[in-house]
């Protein structure tokens, strides 16, 4: 069970060394949309994450539910469907669920909430703008597009961080995270768009007899 839960750490210290930023903001400019043209998607993708340090590596199968810069889910497995995590954030709320330890965790999305609960601020959104071919935000990040005027590139060079889109073909993308102590190489298959999702889909509740766990 201990290594079923270091693979939901893995891919954690992995965004979380990534989007490290000053602030968290939900505002979006209006004159800025996917490139696309969605609003709504869902994508099964899987992540091969490496550890620099380690020289291990880890899969995980992560499925994403997502309205354009308002509410997004992250269903997080390990190979052979083990449920590792659940991860909502919606307007001001954001949770989570750790299968493995029975912990449930929530809070208000603030900078301030996150960093308490994983020890650096966090943009989770910023996961749901690389589905939707959005430009990362924060301070230190600028993002490049293609000769066809597709965003290929963002880079943080001050942190050593970059992420790129590759492999494009009929709704499929390669996404390459680099970072000091990571890689991660996240296979998105083709979305299904303008979903009408479930009731409740961006609600995450405690489980009956998970330890309940306030972010403040």
């Amino acid at each position: 069970m201990k290594s079923r839960f270091n693979l939901f750490l893995t891919f954690y210290a992995t965004i979380t060394v990534l989007f490290q930023i000053g602030c968290v903001t939900n505002k979006i400019a209006d004159n800025e949309k996917d490139s696309k043209g969605y609003k709504s998607g869902q994508w099964e993708t899987q992540a091969l994450i490496k550890n620099h340090k380690s020289k291990k590596s880890q899969t995980l199968d992560i499925d994403i539910f997502a309205i354009q810069n308002e509410k997004a889910r992250f269903e997080i497995s390990a190979l052979l469907g083990f449920q590792v995590a659940s991860l909502v954030i919606s307007g001001q709320n954001f949770s989570y669920i750790v299968y493995p330890e029975k912990a449930y965790f929530f809070g208000d999305s603030s900078s301030q909430s996150l960093e308490k609960s994983i020890g650096l601020p966090l943009n989770i959104m910023n996961l749901a703008n690389i589905a939707f071919e959005q430009p990362i935000r924060g301070p230190g990040w600028k993002c490049s597009e293609d000769s066809r005027g597709v965003l290929a590139k963002c880079e943080n060079p001050s942190r050593g961080l970059s992420v790129a889109w590759f492999d494009r073909s009929q709704g499929q993308k390669n996404v390459l995270i680099s970072a000091p102590q990571f890689e991660m190489r996240w296979r998105f298959n083709s979305p299904k768009t303008q979903v009408q999702f479930k009731a409740g889909i961006f609600t995450l509740k405690q489980p009956e007899g998970f330890k309940a766990i306030h972010l403040n």
